[in-house]
């Protein structure tokens, strides 16, 4: 793997006595700058500064709004992690981590000792032991810190499993079946779906705009990635109905251990009165979680159907196990109306 380095060239100029001690002067702050501490506590307090948001506005806005920013403290993540007696070693330091780079891509990461509110921030993924910012090629030149063109940020998927990749952490294992999943042999990632293209400029010292990956990384709490992630068709013969189910993802369905999907039927008549329902519950307690692109038929015998009736199938999301019907995503729907 090789990285590129982008940094401004200072040339010294000799003159003369004061000129020497100014070259020596500047080899000693250059030295104190390379120093990882002070490297990596200068950027830790531009981000405490507000220089991210004032150099990076767009993507500052995108990162703010998202479940990265609010990692740590979103609600239900913190009443979820209360009933973990070793939350420390089990939840946290993926809702709140040092530096990816620092410690290691794709190993279980450190729970920060400060800053937790930041959640997942821009640091985490991008800063390096040095100070340095790493990312995918094009990146504009700064002042403030130097950048690193990183292929780990051109795909990923690497990256996201780090957090997203932990098989003792089964709530955030969503690359493990992803790995195996038809999207990863033509070469998708993550990012595909969960990181769409945008063009914007990168930073306030860019002069045009470029393509880059949106930083929302939409999910369980997007609505609109919802009803992207599954399919339904409905069917009847007599006595019978047939609803097939598609998962659309690139990983098993629901992603977490604490999701639920509902797929209810409901019988209706021609007055909209319900006759018969039924639903089924899939989810990780269940063992019937949809692997990726799995296509599945479930059939439900013994309806009396009659013309006119409406045949109804919806699957629906549920959060967590807390979460009331009421707030349940509708992420597809089918219906037959009998002839």
């Amino acid at each position: 793997m090789s990285f590129t380095r982008t940094h401004r060239h200072i040339v010294g100029i000799s003159f003369g006595l004061l000129g020497c001690i100014f070259i020596t002067l500047m080899g000693v702050f250059t030295l104190r700058a390379d120093n990882q501490t002070d490297g990596v506590a200068a950027v830790y307090q531009g981000f405490r500064d507000g220089k991210c948001q004032s150099c990076h506005p767009a993507i500052w806005r995108e990162w703010e709004n998202s479940m990265h920013a609010k990692a740590w403290v979103d609600e239900i993540y913190q009443a979820a992690a209360s009933q973990v007696p070793d939350r420390e070693t089990k939840c946290d330091q993926c809702h709140a981590p040092q530096p990816i780079l620092v410690t290691g891509v794709g190993k279980m990461p450190k729970l920060r000792d400060r800053d937790r509110e930041a959640g997942v921030s821009c640091l985490v993924c991008h800063l390096d032991a040095h100070g340095a910012m790493h990312g995918p090629p094009a990146s504009a030149e700064t002042y403030f810190h130097a950048n690193v063109t990183n292929p780990v940020h051109t795909d990923p998927t690497a990256l996201c499993s780090t957090c997203h990749g932990q098989p003792s952490v089964p709530e955030h294992d969503q690359v493990s079946s992803f790995l195996s999943s038809k999207f990863a042999e033509k070469n998708q990632g993550c990012a595909t779906c969960h990181m769409p293209v945008v063009t914007r400029l990168q930073s306030t010292a860019s002069y045009e705009s470029i393509k880059g990956r949106k930083h929302t990384w939409r999910g369980s709490r997007s609505v609109a990635q919802l009803r992207r992630a599954a399919g339904l068709q409905l069917e009847y013969e007599t006595g019978k109905v047939s609803v097939k189910l598609q998962s659309k993802t690139g990983h098993v369905l629901p992603g977490g251990t604490l999701r639920t999907l509902i797929l209810e039927v409901v019988l209706l008549t021609s007055e909209g009165i319900e006759r018969w329902k039924q639903a089924v519950s899939i989810s990780d307690d269940n063992e019937n979680r949809l692997l990726p692109a799995e296509r599945r038929t479930y059939t439900f015998d013994n309806v009396s159907a009659t013309t006119g009736d409406t045949i109804k199938a919806a699957l629906m999301y549920q959060l967590t196990p807390a979460t009331p019907e009421a707030a349940w995503v509708l992420m597809a729907e089918a219906s037959y109306v009998v002839p």
